[in-house]
């Protein structure tokens, strides 16, 4: 722990970059090619330290539409509490992120930064808000216009009939 956080009330401040390449959600691979921007605030409360601050990352993946490069702003509130004695572990609930800080008194940041951005990424990454995606039947990007497959009956297909009720 740095020395500035002795004393009970007592506040750092921290400002830096994690040099993260990629990060995950799921199978989302999010590349960052800036890394990670930081600013953040730790806060002796006498049983813990309170980490709260923010992270930016500019990252980059693909649309999740027509897999073409995709370009997102990632902006998230960090927030962790450090337990400095064991036993004040057993004071948390099971709703509170707590982590206990090593004999060493050090603590990883890189984890509650990571893990913030990563709760802060959507679900899907579009190129662009109208992005028209691919198409379903030959794979063209209708980006770049209509297909033309999309007309065409494929008169096997178990659900062939019902396209004759909505002409």
């Amino acid at each position: 722990m740095l020395p500035e956080l002795a004393d009970l009330g007592s506040q750092a401040e921290l400002t830096g970059s994690l040099t993260e390449e990629c990060i995950r959600k799921g199978s989302l691979e999010l590349r960052l090619p800036q890394g990670i921007a930081y600013r953040l605030q730790l806060t002796n409360t006498g049983s813990g330290v309170v980490l709260s601050g923010s992270a930016h990352a500019q990252a980059v993946t693909e649309c999740s539409r027509c897999l073409e490069e995709a370009r997102i702003d990632l902006d998230a509130d960090v927030e962790c509490y450090y337990v400095l004695r064991p036993r004040d572990s057993e004071l948390a609930t099971a709703d509170d992120e707590v982590v206990l800080v090593g004999v060493d008194g050090c603590v990883d940041l890189r984890e509650p930064i990571i893990a913030a951005l990563v709760f802060e990424t959507p679900v899907a990454i579009l190129c662009r808000s109208d992005c028209a995606g691919l198409c379903p039947h030959c794979g063209a990007d209708l980006n770049d216009g209509a297909c033309g497959c999309a007309n065409e009956v494929d008169p096997s297909h178990p659900l062939a009939a019902l396209r004759q009720l909505i002409q």
